[in-house]
Order: structure tokens, then C-alpha cells, then sequence
């Protein structure tokens, strides 16, 4: 079902940006509220849509808002596999969601600030998860 507000439209674009990633060997991807069942002991993604506040610029009524938040895209390998795959697989996220990348929807585009942020590891007993944090916004 396509979105119809702003709301739905900004994730729906950014989602679907996000599942024409092409990684060899593809990995799964867990998305947002649906079902998914991470693999036995095998890397997979897991993306969050975290949007930060809309905020008026103009006086009047009608003119576009500065729609803005977060896509983050987490990279789950394995523990104990070493952290050169893992990096190299936020690395290719990043590139694919590269600064000034614009991703048109009705009414407008949604665009990337800036380089994503990979950020530190969060080592656990049998994991490592690597978030690669999206900055977008969308004058809308």
C-alpha cells in the first residue's frame, strides 16, 4: 500500500532506498514492525526509522516544513569473526546513503545531509553490532 501523507511517504522512500542495497553475500534485513527471526549465529541488518520533529520556518500557512531524523541501519555479525567484515559492510551503507544522496517523493525529496556516522562497536558475548546512523531531511 502506498503512503499517503508525509508521515508515510518519508519512510516509505527510505526504506525502499535501503532494500535496493546490494551486498555479496546478501544479508537479511530486519525492518521496522515486521516479523523477523534473526539467523543462527550469521550477520544480518537491522534498520530503525527514528524521525526527529518537524519545524515551521516560514510565517505562512502552507510554506514547507523541515522535516528531519535518523535512519539507522545496525550491522549484527557474529562474535569473534573479526571487525574488518563488519566495518566494510557499514562502509558500503554509508557509501550507499552517501552525502547529497535524494530520494524524491511526492511533494519533494528527502535528502542526505552529510556522510552517514558509523559508529563504535557494541561488543557482546556472541555479537557485534556495528549502528550506521542516516541523518536525513525533507523540506516538505
Amino acid at each position: 500500500m502506498a503512503a499517503t501523507t508525509i508521515e508515510g511517504r518519508i519512510p516509505e522512500a527510505l526504506l525502499a532506498h535501503m532494500a535496493a542495497l546490494v551486498l555479496s553475500p546478501a544479508l537479511p534485513v530486519a525492518y521496522p514492525d515486521v516479523a523477523f527471526s534473526p539467523p543462527a549465529n550469521a550477520p544480518y541488518l537491522r534498520v530503525y526509522f527514528i524521525p526527529n520533529g518537524t519545524e515551521r520556518l516560514f510565517i505562512g500557512n502552507g510554506e514547507e516544513n523541515l522535516h528531519q531524523g535518523i535512519l539507522q541501519v545496525t550491522v549484527v555479525f557474529p562474535a569473534g569473526q573479526g571487525a574488518i567484515k563488519p566495518n566494510d559492510v557499514a562502509g558500503t551503507i554509508a557509501n550507499h546513503f552517501g552525502e547529497g544522496t535524494q530520494l524524491p517523493i511526492t511533494g519533494g525529496v528527502i535528502r542526505i545531509d552529510k556522510r552517514p556516522s558509523i559508529e563504535p562497536a557494541m561488543q557482546e558475548t556472541d555479537l557485534i553490532q556495528i549502528p550506521v546512523s542516516i541523518n536525513w531531511i525533507a523540506f516538505l
